[in-house]
């Protein structure tokens, strides 16, 4: 299983309150039961993604080549090594190591 981060943990948290206080307003005005288990298991599935998505990016680097014109980029997350993430930064950046990629 994987280490929770922070922004994991506050995006349930606020995934949950939302849903919660979305629930109890649906029942207020007497909303049938399938309705509100539609709108509570949807609202819990976006927040889950939004929040597994914002946490991906936060713990994401890229490195792109220097040399105009050139799109080579290497997206690697931050859970490697660091010796791993310096060999791909070095595969990035060195043009002379994929100059031959076609554009």
């Amino acid at each position: 299983m994987k280490k929770l981060h922070p922004i994991d943990v506050a995006g349930a948290v606020v995934t949950a309150a939302l849903t919660g206080t979305t629930a109890a307003s649906l029942v207020d005005h007497s909303v049938s039961t399938f309705v509100l288990l539609t709108v509570v298991l949807s609202m819990l599935s976006s927040g889950m993604t939004l929040t597994e998505r914002v946490a991906k990016a936060a713990t994401t680097e890229l490195y792109r080549c220097s040399v105009e014109g050139c799109t080579v980029e290497i997206r690697a997350t931050r859970n490697h090594a660091p010796e791993r993430l310096a060999v791909l930064r070095d595969m990035a950046t060195d043009h002379a190591r994929h100059g031959s990629v076609a554009v």
